[in-house]
């Protein structure tokens, strides 16, 4: 993949002006639901720790496919409609919290969200999931849209009229 794009990923994914995703969930009749969380970006995957009263929660156990999106701040971008933006298509699974992966995972939530992370993971109803990411869309203003595998990060391609149904 190309250094410029890879770094644009990269900062959407790690850098600290961008703390939460937004995800689309759906529940086991197929109505949809938005909504965001913190999350924590770690061996190329999303963490995220939510509650288990939360409608996107009980989504996730029903259907585990979701989409989510990472935008820059609305206010650091020059036109509305080429706002930088990330997007996936992801599987959510339950990580266990008797496990290493978990307490990983709880320390680096907490290095980005600050200690109410700690207080949260302490409630009985809080889920914490690992959001492995498929298909890969980066979009960076206008005619410059990218497509690609998240596991094979060479994948890169430019979108454009010709190609981009082989993308959806």
């Amino acid at each position: 993949m190309d250094t410029d794009l890879q770094a644009e990923i990269d900062r959407l994914h790690n850098e600290n002006e961008c703390l939460s995703l937004m995800m689309a969930t759906n529940n086991n009749k197929g109505e949809p639901n938005a909504s965001y969380t913190p999350f924590a970006w770690l061996n190329n995957r999303f963490y995220i720790l939510v509650s288990g009263l939360a409608t996107h929660t009980v989504n996730l156990q029903q259907n585990p496919n979701l989409a989510i999106l990472l935008a820059d701040d609305e206010n650091k971008t020059k036109n509305i409609y080429a706002r930088v933006r990330l997007s996936y298509q992801a599987k959510a699974e339950t990580v266990d919290k008797n496990s290493e992966e978990y307490e990983s995972a709880l320390a680096a939530l907490t290095e980005r969200a600050g200690k109410t992370v700690g207080l949260l993971a302490s409630l009985p109803d809080f889920v914490m999931y690992r959001l492995s990411p498929s298909k890969g869309t980066l979009v960076q203003g206008f005619g410059k849209a990218f497509a690609f595998d998240p596991q094979k990060s060479e994948s890169a391609t430019q979108l454009t009229n010709r190609n981009i149904a082989d993308w959806r």
